[in-house]
């Protein structure tokens, strides 16, 4: 039996009330809302004399751009107006003040208080991942937590077999990442994210791994996992949407050597959900990769 030829009584899909447009339109408002976050951040980091990648009037313009174009497809689709919004002013008002507060640790890099304001702005845009899924699944159509898999896990054989498909998926990336190198296709190769962190957190571990480690999987797991893929399954599927929702994680990432590292990661933790009903182990894996690639970047030499 192929996997596409199992009935959808082998997986545990939640019957939720959004669907596939409510994923488009929460993703597209995500996108922008992370955009308008990172530069008008930028901006006001400029502004109170550090370096930033988006400097003003340029960030400004992107950030209030990106900002209305949220709040213009939010209306339009009778989305959940106010937690959005909200995450958005939040977000720029916690970067503002984190500048404020902030010294220059060296070639024009500020922290607080020992982080990084980049891992700052990495873990609040992380967060607008959470909002938009909460705010369409409980605020839009009322429904409760456990509809994005936020339920009770009993016993460890869910986590052990999270830390299975994990290693698989890893197996899987370390061919792909051999076979660029052998082809020579150096451009398709993933960035060393996790050194960058490091370098970022200029070491500070134990901060990286909280916010990068714990807080980010919560988010992404919340948004991809526990509301992207029920939405899609609807329309197109268990399995069709397993491969959308984790080709949209690749998307998210940007970087073009990092989507099909990120696809490969997806379809491990969306098998982790398909097949034990909740986020808790999916975001066990997810956080074991992040923190394993920092551990790495930071002690392997």
């Amino acid at each position: 039996m192929t996997l596409s030829d199992k009935p959808r009584d082998d997986f545990f899909v939640p019957e939720v009330k959004w669907g596939p447009l409510n994923v488009i339109v929460a993703s597209t408002i995500t996108l922008l809302v992370s955009i308008a976050i990172l530069s008008l951040g930028g901006v006001l980091g400029t502004d109170t004399g550090f370096e930033t990648s988006i400097t003003s009037p340029t960030g400004y313009f992107i950030g209030f751009l990106s900002g209305a174009g949220a709040v213009i497809l939010l209306l339009l689709t009778r989305s959940p107006l106010w937690p959005v919004t909200s995450a958005l002013l939040f977000g720029v008002v916690i970067i503002w003040i984190s500048y404020l507060l902030a010294v220059d640790a060296g070639n024009g890099v500020a922290e607080v208080i020992g982080v990084p304001l980049a891992i700052i702005t990495a873990t609040v845009t992380s967060g607008t991942f959470a909002v938009t899924a909460l705010s369409f699944s409980i605020v839009l159509y009322r429904q409760r937590l456990n509809s994005l898999g936020v339920v009770k896990i009993h016993g460890f054989k869910p986590y052990f077999f999270a830390i299975g498909m994990w290693l698989i998926a890893l197996t899987i990336l370390m061919v792909w990442i051999a076979a660029l190198s052998w082809l020579k296709l150096d451009f398709l190769l993933p960035p060393d994210t996790a050194q960058q962190v490091i370098d970022t957190a200029g070491g500070n571990l134990i901060t990286t791994l909280i916010l990068v480690g714990f807080l980010g999987p919560i988010a992404e797991e919340i948004f991809f996992r526990g509301f992207v893929l029920p939405g899609l399954i609807k329309r197109f599927g268990v399995i069709r949407s397993l491969l959308l929702s984790s080709l949209l994680f690749g998307i998210f990432h940007f970087d073009p050597g990092a989507i099909v590292p990120t696809f490969i990661l997806g379809l491990a933790l969306g098998w982790v959900y398909l097949k034990t009903g909740a986020l808790w182990p999916a975001i066990f894996a997810h956080g074991l990769h992040n923190s394993l690639a920092i551990m790495l970047a930071k002690y392997a030499n």
